[in-house]
C-alpha cells in the first residue's frame, strides 16, 4: 500500500510519500520500506510525479521508465501541467524495447484477469448480503452490473471509448483476443451456470475493459503536479494507467485540482490515507460508509414493518405505497441527511484548515504533507496490523521561482 498527500496554496504544492511497498508471496505478505514513489519529471522542469497503485508497467518500474523518458524524450517547458503525463505516456506507446509484442498477449491476459476479479468479488458480496439466493444469481447479476457500467456513467451520460486509442482499435481487440477471452471464460466462471446472454456480456465486457473509460482493474496512480509555463499557480493531475494492449498504454485522466484566484488552497490524498482523511473530515471513510449504508438498511426495515402493518389496507395499494417510499422518500431523506452531515464537515473541519492553508509559507506547506503522511504511519502502527504504510517519507516543495527542490529524501 501507499500513502501519498498533495498540499499547495497559491505559493507552493508540497509532495510527500511513504516508501512501503507490499508483495504477496502465496498467502504470506511481505513489506519493504525502500520504494521510492515521488521524482522530479526532469532536470530544470518544475514538476513532480507521485505512483500509487501498481507499482510497475509490464515489469518495468516507475522509476525506470521515467529516467527513459528523460534521456530519450528530452522533455521540454509545455503549457500545462496536463500536458506532461500525456506526453510521458505516450512516449510509451509501442516502445518494442520495453513491451515487446511477444508479451502482449499476456498483458491482456492480465488486464481481463484483474476485472474477471473484481466480477466475482462484486458476486461474492451480492451473495453474502442476500441480494442474491444463489452463487449462479449472483454471478450473472454482478456481470450485468459490469456491463452496465461500462456503458453509463454514474451521472447517466454515456461511458465513452479513450482517446488515447485509435479509430477501430476495439474491433481489433475483439478479433484478435477472442480465443484468449473464451479461454479465461471457461476458466473463470467453470464453477457457475451461466447462460449465452451471459457469456456474450463477458465476451463484450473483454473489449470494454480496455477501451472505455473506466478502470474496474488493477491500476497505477500518476500524480503529476506543479507548473506549466503558461500557468501562474500550482496545478495537479491524476491520471490511471493499467496496461499495454497492442502497444498502446490504457490510460485516462482522473482528476485535475487547479489553484486559482478563487481556490487558494488544497489538499490532495491518495491510496491508504483513512488517519488524514479522518483528520480533515472528522470522521473515517470505513466509519462514514458504515454509518449511511446502516442507515439505509435500517429505514429500508422500518418501511416494511410499517407498510405490512396496515392489513386493512388493498394489497396492491400497499405494495405501490411501499415502492414510492423504497424508491423516492427513503433515498431522498438519506440523500439530505448525508448533505446536512456533508456540510457540517466542510464548515467545521475542512474550511478552517483550508483558511489557514491559504496563507501558510512554503515550509509550512512541507511540513503539513510530511505530518499527513505520518498520521497514517502512526496509524498503521498503532493498530499493530501488517505495516503497509511506511518507512522514510520523501517531500518535495514545487514553486514557480525555485522550480522542483526536495526538502527531505530517502538516504539525505
Amino acid at each position: 500500500m501507499t500513502s501519498e498527500i498533495a498540499v499547495m496554496n497559491q505559493r507552493a504544492v508540497a509532495l510527500a510519500a511513504d516508501s512501503a511497498v507490499t508483495m504477496g508471496r502465496g498467502t504470506k505478505t511481505i513489506v519493504r520500506n525502500e520504494q521510492r514513489k515521488l521524482f522530479q519529471l526532469a532536470d530544470g522542469l518544475p514538476v513532480g510525479v507521485m505512483v500509487f497503485g501498481v507499482a510497475d508497467l509490464m515489469g518495468h518500474p516507475w522509476d525506470v521508465l521515467l529516467e527513459h523518458f528523460r534521456k530519450h524524450a528530452n522533455p521540454r517547458p509545455l503549457p500545462h501541467v496536463r500536458d506532461y503525463p500525456a506526453k510521458f505516456i505516450a512516449a510509451l506507446d509501442r516502445l518494442e524495447s520495453f513491451f515487446p509484442r511477444a508479451r502482449m498477449d499476456d498483458e491482456y491476459k492480465r488486464l481481463l484477469a484483474s476485472v474477471f476479479r473484481f466480477i466475482a468479488n462484486l458476486a461474492r458480496y451480492l451473495h453474502q448480503a442476500g441480494v442474491c439466493a444463489s452463487h449462479d444469481e449472483a454471478m450473472k447479476q454482478a456481470i450485468a452490473m459490469a456491463w452496465q457500467r461500462y456503458q453509463t456513467r454514474e451521472d447517466g451520460s454515456p461511458c465513452r471509448d479513450l482517446p488515447c486509442f485509435p479509430a477501430g482499435f476495439a474491433e481489433a481487440v475483439r478479433r484478435d483476443h477472442a480465443r484468449a477471452t473464451d479461454e479465461m471464460i471457461a476458466y473463470g466462471f467453470s464453477n457457475v451456470s451461466l447462460d449465452e446472454a451471459a457469456r456474450q456480456q463477458l465476451r463484450d465486457i473483454a473489449v470494454f475493459c480496455v477501451v472505455k473509460d473506466l478502470f474496474l482493474e488493477d491500476v497505477t496512480g500518476l500524480v503529476t503536479a506543479g507548473y506549466g509555463a503558461d500557468e501562474t499557480y500550482p496545478v495537479v493531475v491524476t491520471t490511471n494507467v493499467s496496461a499495454v494492449v497492442s502497444g498502446v498504454v490504457k490510460r485516462g485522466e482522473v482528476d485535475v485540482t487547479a489553484i486559482d484566484t478563487e481556490m487558494r488552497s488544497g489538499i490532495s490524498l491518495y491510496a491508504d490515507c483513512e488517519a488524514s482523511y479522518a483528520f480533515l473530515r472528522g470522521m473515517e471513510l470505513d466509519l462514514e460508509a458504515r454509518i449511511y449504508g446502516t442507515l439505509r438498511s435500517l429505514g429500508a426495515n422500518l418501511v416494511e414493518q410499517a407498510v405490512a402493518s396496515f392489513t386493512r389496507v388493498d394489497p396492491a395499494e400497499r405494495e405501490s405505497v411501499r415502492r414510492m417510499l423504497l424508491s423516492q422518500l427513503l433515498p431522498d431523506a438519506i440523500r439530505r441527511f448525508h448533505g446536512t452531515i456533508a456540510e457540517y464537515q466542510q464548515q467545521a473541519y475542512v474550511d478552517p484548515i483550508l483558511r489557514v492553508l491559504e496563507i501558510a509559507t512554503k515550509q509550512d506547506l512541507a511540513e503539513m504533507a510530511r505530518e499527513l503522511v505520518a498520521l497514517n504511519i502512526f496509524r498503521k502502527k498503532a493498530r499493530a496490523g501488517t505495516q503497509t504504510v511506511g518507512g522514510a517519507v520523501d517531500v518535495a516543495l514545487i514553486s514557480r521561482e525555485a522550480g522542483f527542490a526536495w526538502v527531505q529524501r530517502q538516504g539525505g
